[in-house]
């Protein structure tokens, strides 16, 4: 990670792939709701989480409700 939770091109990479892995298996299609599941991973990203792995485990650790 880059000074100030900034990702390079490689890290982008890895955040969208988590981001749209997610938001199909749970079928997630609204923007609104969408928007959520990213917020989501950028705060994880910013707290350190960088792997896909561990972004996926915590992602479905929250878990998504539907619900904004």
């Amino acid at each position: 990670m880059l000074p100030y939770g900034v990702a390079d091109s490689a890290e982008l990479e890895t955040l969208a792939r988590v981001f749209n892995d997610y938001c199909a298996n749970h079928r997630i299609v609204h923007e609104s709701e969408r928007e959520a599941i990213a917020l989501k991973v950028m705060c994880l990203f910013r707290r350190g989480v960088s792997e896909p792995d561990q972004l996926s485990a915590e992602l479905e650790k929250i878990g998504w409700t539907g619900q904004l």
